[in-house]
């Protein structure tokens, strides 16, 4: 009697063993047909993509950033140059603001003569001009817009006063009448058209504007 129950526990057994082999050789043959269905479509979606010229996402070459290229006013001796100039242009535009503001009676009849409307406003205006023009050079600040008021004021000053009388060529006198007026209007000019290099707030502006560009 123990025999056979013994033989009867043991053909079980076998019989769950192999239940469960089967299940699991069963398991894997469907797990391999899967991977061999989607490597199929894997490879089917492949050369679609080839007959349509379309290149996977993994070969496609890295996009590269653009070089920052620096103006060639923005390099040390352009900018030497320009903040020397822009130095200089100061000083000359702020001993001529002073002086008017200081003697704005003085300077109030000078307009007066020339004929210039509101002359009392015209002598602080003008005056006030160039003491923030000369601010604004010193400090590398709306560069652009302080030159286009020199030239503008130096362009004025040669019109009604220094070649507005006469000839500008005089007789025993080097040079000529309103060169001063003359070179101020150049400079004013060049820092309109040039700016005023990297040594100054707006060559820092504009730096990063041009970094943050190319980052993004």
């Amino acid at each position: 009697m123990s025999n056979n129950t013994h033989r009867t526990g043991s053909t079980e057994a076998t019989q769950i063993l192999d239940s469960d082999v089967l299940r699991e050789a069963n398991a894997a043959a469907a797990e391999a047909e899967t991977d061999d269905w989607a490597n199929q479509r894997a490879q089917d979606r492949a050369a679609r993509d080839r007959a349509l010229g379309k290149v996977p996402t993994s070969s496609a070459p890295d996009p590269v950033l653009p070089a920052v290229h620096k103006p060639t006013t923005e390099k040390f001796f352009p900018s030497l140059g320009l903040f020397l100039l822009r130095l200089v242009t100061a000083g000359i535009m702020g001993v001529h603001g002073f002086q008017k503001l200081t003697d704005i009676t003085g300077t109030e009849g000078f307009m007066n003569s020339l004929g210039l409307p509101s002359p009392h406003y015209m002598a602080w205006g003008i005056g006030i001009a160039e003491i923030l023009a000369a601010v604004a050079l010193v400090f590398g600040l709306l560069t652009r817009v302080a030159g286009l008021g020199i030239a503008a004021l130096a362009i004025g000053a040669l019109a009604l006063v220094q070649w507005g009388a006469g000839n500008p060529f005089q007789s025993g006198k080097p040079g000529f009448v309103g060169e001063l007026d003359l070179l101020l209007a150049a400079v004013g000019l060049t820092l309109l058209f040039v700016g005023p290099g990297r040594w100054s707030i707006d060559g820092q502006i504009r730096a990063n504007r041009r970094k943050n560009k190319a980052r993004y």
